[in-house]
Order: structure tokens, then C-alpha cells, then sequence
């Protein structure tokens, strides 16, 4: 296993940009005019989220989403291997103040982010940009070296990366200190956590409320990730501060957070994951 991942690093590291992109646009066009990848989800899910577009803008929609697919799935080899320079230079931080404040008050927060753009860069720049501890979570993969690799990846900047169910006790243990809490909130919950719809781009939409009940549990401020892409490999992310204290009415901060990943859709969205089955449970009525 030591020797493979050598060698991916070593590729990794040497592996020019500009070569990642040529291969980024082959393998765009294979996986979606050839292989069809998810092809029919990826319709219906743009289909149902603008029915107001023409089918022309549709297909332009549905193709970009392909490249940006591609460009973060190989940007991503680069994880282990990126310097701090170079990460930060092109994800370039807005307004690091945001978090700095924070520190300063010695208060926690919940920061939601979400499958756009490359939220991999996005949670490896937070753990270099902050001076406070970086919690993370994340699932556990089946495949024992891929998820050592994603570990050790996600972990080299100083981040703590917590399993999804572990994070809680986490969250909850360091309520009294000013931590950062990074939760990636825009999939569809398990069968059995549907106890929330909200109206989400057009549709009756499940939501998972775990970010929303740790930050009222251990009174974290509410923060979400924006990241926009400027151009090929290089994005900006801003911290958009959205609660200072816990809120009572249920999905009150689920909306909140949803509501600044709608805009971000609307602007942009080729840049969403919308390969994922995020309307898979539906509301009954």
C-alpha cells in the first residue's frame, strides 16, 4: 500500500495542470457521450430543478456539468501533493476575518458547505486559512487504501477528520471552545432521518437537520462556504455568516443554509453535483 501511494504522489506531484485539463475534457466526453454516466439522473434532476428552461439550455447545462465533474475528480490527485502556496493562490480566501473574529470571542461554529465546485480544496484551504481547529466530517469508504488515501489527504494541513458517527460527541465535547465544525450538507438523508421537507430548487426536497441540531446543541454560530470557480483551476471562497445564536424553530437554519446553496445553483449550475440521487425520497402526501 506504502509503495502505491508513493507512486500516486510522485504522479501527483509532477503531473503538469495543464496536462490534468486535456485530460479532464477527454475524459468529459467519454463519460458523457459514450459511457452516458448517470446521464438519465443528471436529466430529470435539471429538468425538475428549471422547468422554465428550454431544452437547448438544458444540454448546455448538462455538458458543462461534465467538465466540472471532470476538472475537480483530477484536480483531486492532486491532494496529496499541492503546496500551501499553490492551494491558496488558487483557492484564494476573501475574508479569513470572518473566522478570525470568531477566535477572538472564543466562539464555535457550524460551517456548511456543499458538493460545488471542488469542496475538496475548500476544506483543505480552511485547515491552512484558520487558526483554529478544524473539524471535519466524513464517511468512511469501503475500499481500505482509498480511504487511507482520502485521510491522510484531507488530513496533512492539520484538519481533524471525524467519522460521520463520531462527529456529534465531537461537535458536542468542544461546545466551550472556539473550534470550527465543517459539515458537507446538500445530499439526500438516509430513509430513516426523513423528518424535514423544505421547498428546494423547485421541489419537495428531504434535509438532513444534523448541522442545524449541533449548532443549537453546543450554540455555534451558522456560517456557509461559498465557492465560486474564476476560471479553470482557480476559485475564491467566502465565509457567509447566517446565525449568530441557536434558533428554535425546526429547519429555521437548515433554510438558511439552503437558501445560500440555491443562489449559488441558480448562478452557476454546472457546478453542482447533480450526478447525486438527491430527489430520491419523496414527500407523501
Amino acid at each position: 500500500m506504502l509503495k502505491h501511494f508513493n507512486l500516486l504522489y510522485i504522479f501527483s506531484k509532477l503531473i503538469p495542470f495543464s496536462l490534468l485539463y486535456l485530460c479532464a475534457n477527454f475524459m468529459a466526453f467519454l463519460l458523457h457521450r459514450i459511457f452516458k454516466y448517470r446521464l438519465q439522473v443528471i436529466r430529470t434532476n435539471l429538468k425538475n430543478a428549471f422547468p422554465e428552461y428550454s431544452q437547448e439550455t438544458l444540454r448546455t447545462i448538462e455538458k458543462k456539468f461534465y467538465l466540472n465533474f471532470c476538472d475537480v475528480l483530477l484536480e483531486n490527485l492532486k491532494l496529496n501533493s499541492i503546496s500551501k502556496s499553490s492551494l491558496l493562490k488558487r483557492m484564494k480566501f476573501l475574508n479569513p476575518e470572518v473566522l478570525d473574529a470568531l477566535r477572538r470571542k472564543n466562539k464555535g461554529a457550524m460551517l456548511v458547505g456543499a458538493h460545488y465546485n471542488n469542496w475538496e480544496w475548500m476544506g483543505l484551504s480552511l485547515s491552512i486559512s484558520s487558526k483554529q481547529d478544524l473539524y471535519s466530517v466524513y464517511k468512511p469508504l469501503n475500499n481500505t487504501y482509498i480511504n487511507r488515501l482520502m485521510l491522510n489527504a484531507r488530513e496533512r494541513f492539520g484538519a481533524h477528520i471525524i467519522p460521520m458517527n463520531e462527529f456529534p460527541k465531537v461537535v458536542l465535547k468542544n461546545k466551550n471552545r472556539a473550534t470550527l465544525n465543517l459539515m458537507i450538507a446538500d445530499q439526500s438523508p438516509h430513509k430513516s432521518k426523513l423528518d424535514y421537507f423544505c421547498t428546494f430548487l423547485n421541489q419537495d426536497t428531504p434535509v438532513y437537520l444534523g448541522a442545524e441540531k449541533l449548532m443549537n446543541a453546543a450554540n455555534l454560530e451558522l456560517l456557509f462556504v461559498k465557492v465560486n470557480r474564476i476560471k479553470r483551476g482557480y476559485y475564491e471562497m467566502e465565509i457567509i455568516p447566517l446565525a449568530k445564536h441557536s434558533l428554535s424553530e425546526k429547519g429555521a437554519a437548515t433554510q438558511l443554509h439552503l437558501s445560500q446553496l440555491e443562489k449559488m445553483i441558480i448562478n452557476q449550475p454546472e457546478n453542482w453535483l447533480w450526478s447525486h440521487r438527491r430527489w430520491k425520497h419523496r414527500l407523501k402526501k
